[in-house]
């Protein structure tokens, strides 16, 4: 068994798809848990657009993804051929894996590569087997032409805007493609853990309980001490 989690684990870090991580810095993704519809818009971009490759199995029975079109019968899960040899994973627990910064930074990321399969490399994972399915929205993105002088005279992380230009505009524009990527996050987080905010707001009730049964058990203290030094 333990030999079998060892294998799983050097498959995991093989796969080119989750190649190693270069140095560029994180940029911080503006989710929000509590907005239902950003999640409900997610779920919609994820169905007509990442679901071509991608399935999210743990999220089957959910309502808002049912409604969202992300529905098991529709998922790819009988495809045996895919570019590359190289099978795309299941989403439902990726903001876990990897963090909805990190998640956020990749999809900003892709930029023109011909010596790439697909076209495209990306910056936050280099050599990636990814398409970039999402260009036609945010558009053609090169590397910057003065990208040396910037890593010469930077002490920091660049980040994924400073490294790269756009070379031909999408159908969106920059804020619009922002808060779609945005939306995707947020419904992959909520996909990672559909009650977190529930159990947020639970914890709240929790604590406030716990600080008024506090208060009673030290005046029911109070009020039996009084008693023993009575007699």
């Amino acid at each position: 068994m333990k030999y079998y989690f060892l294998f799983l684990l050097l498959l995991f870090y093989i796969n080119p798809l989750y190649a190693v991580d270069s140095d560029i810095a994180l940029d911080k993704a503006p989710i929000n848990i509590y907005d239902i519809q950003s999640i409900k818009r997610g779920a919609k971009i994820f169905a007509t657009t990442c679901m071509a490759c991608h399935t999210m199995i743990y999220l089957r029975y959910n309502k808002i993804a049912q409604a969202s079109g992300v529905r098991y019968d529709k998922m790819p899960l009988h495809i045996t051929q895919w570019p590359n040899g190289i099978k795309p994973p299941d989403l439902s627990l990726e903001a876990d894996i990897h963090g909805p910064d990190w998640i956020y930074t990749y999809l900003h990321s892709f930029y023109l590569d011909p010596a790439r399969p697909t076209g495209f490399n990306n910056l936050l994972v280099p050599n990636t087997a990814m398409m970039n399915m999402l260009v036609p929205f945010q558009g053609q993105q090169i590397i910057a032409s003065d990208l040396n002088i910037m890593q010469k005279y930077s002490d920091a992380p660049l980040q994924w805007y400073d490294v790269l230009e756009l070379q031909r505009k999408g159908s969106l524009t920059p804020k619009q493609f922002d808060d779609m990527v945005t939306d995707i996050v947020n419904f992959l987080t909520y996909a990672a853990n559909p009650y977190q905010a529930f159990q947020w707001k639970l914890g709240y009730y929790v604590l406030g309980f716990l600080v008024i049964l506090f208060i009673l058990m030290y005046l029911l203290k109070r009020n039996y001490w009084q008693d023993i030094k009575k007699e």
